[in-house]
């Protein structure tokens, strides 16, 4: 007997943002930075029961003529309960905001690794499926891999030589932006409020011990309290951090992957597809 071959016109897949060499995109997409710094565009209505934003995704794949079986397709359709960006689906906020996804599945591995016990709520519900739904994806999980192996390992003879890897100077190495420091752009990065881990972060570390090693004869100024980092202003999505449900934390581990060599990560490609 001949097996059936499916055929879904209506699938969709991520797009992920990519810079010059392959890697991921971590800053925010236009779109998603005009509605992080404008409060009138965010939903702020009660967030909806996870039973019924199953339902909403199931009808929006179906409709679509989409794969109802497939469960990564169903969860890209879901519709975030929590956060500046409630209201859009899991599948924009992988494709527009990289690096809000690591700042959320990195929050939650420290919560669940304090053990406090913390209360149930439908936005908490939302978060852990997003993060469920992220961790899925090859891309995030070899960006977490690369990070978690390559903070602070990167051999001081080979740093002169790392590309920037983002923004304009994307091509650029890191000491090419601090032998130019004169145009600007080395002091800019030195002021951004980075989440660390990124290439943005790194770099930023990189030109300030270059800095202080040119400086190392002359007093340091006092600096300023550092301001928090803009991920971090979000106080929905705070409360939430602090009220998982340690049932949900058992059920579920987000346990970073082990660290292998930077040179060893895999390419980029699509996640696999899952069932129910």
């Amino acid at each position: 007997m001949q097996k059936k071959v499916l055929f879904f016109p209506g699938r969709i897949c991520v797009m992920f943002r990519k810079g010059p060499l392959g890697f991921l995109l971590q800053e925010p997409s236009k779109e998603a930075r005009r509605i992080k710094d404008d409060p009138t565009l965010q939903d702020k209505s009660a967030p909806m029961r996870e039973d019924i934003v199953r339902q909403n995704a199931l009808t929006v794949v179906r409709q679509r003529g989409g794969d109802v079986s497939d469960r990564k397709e169903v969860l890209g359709d879901y519709i975030l309960q929590f956060g500046k960006y409630k209201g859009k689906p899991f599948r924009w906020l992988l494709e527009n905001d990289v690096g809000y996804t690591m700042y959320l599945i990195k929050n939650l591995q420290k919560e669940e690794a304090s053990g406090i016990p913390m209360a149930e709520g439908h936005s908490k519900d939302s978060l852990l499926s997003f993060v469920n739904y992220a961790l899925s994806f090859e891309e995030i999980q070899s960006l977490l891999t690369y990070e978690a192996s390559g903070e602070g390992v990167v051999a001081a003879s080979s740093e002169d030589d790392q590309l920037v890897g983002f923004g304009s100077r994307a091509k650029n190495t890191w000491k090419e932006i601090w032998d130019s420091r004169a145009d600007g752009y080395a002091d800019f990065i030195m002021r951004k409020s980075c989440v660390p881990g990124t290439r943005m972060y790194k770099l930023q570390q990189y030109l300030r011990k270059r800095q202080q090693s040119a400086s190392a004869s002359t007093p340091v100024a006092s600096r300023a309290p550092a301001k928090p980092l803009v991920m971090d202003d979000d106080e929905e999505l705070e409360r939430a951090m602090l009220n998982i449900s340690p049932s949900k934390l058992q059920v579920q581990s987000f346990a970073v992957p082990a660290a292998v060599a930077v040179a060893a990560i895999p390419g980029v490609s699509p996640g696999a597809k899952t069932g129910f």
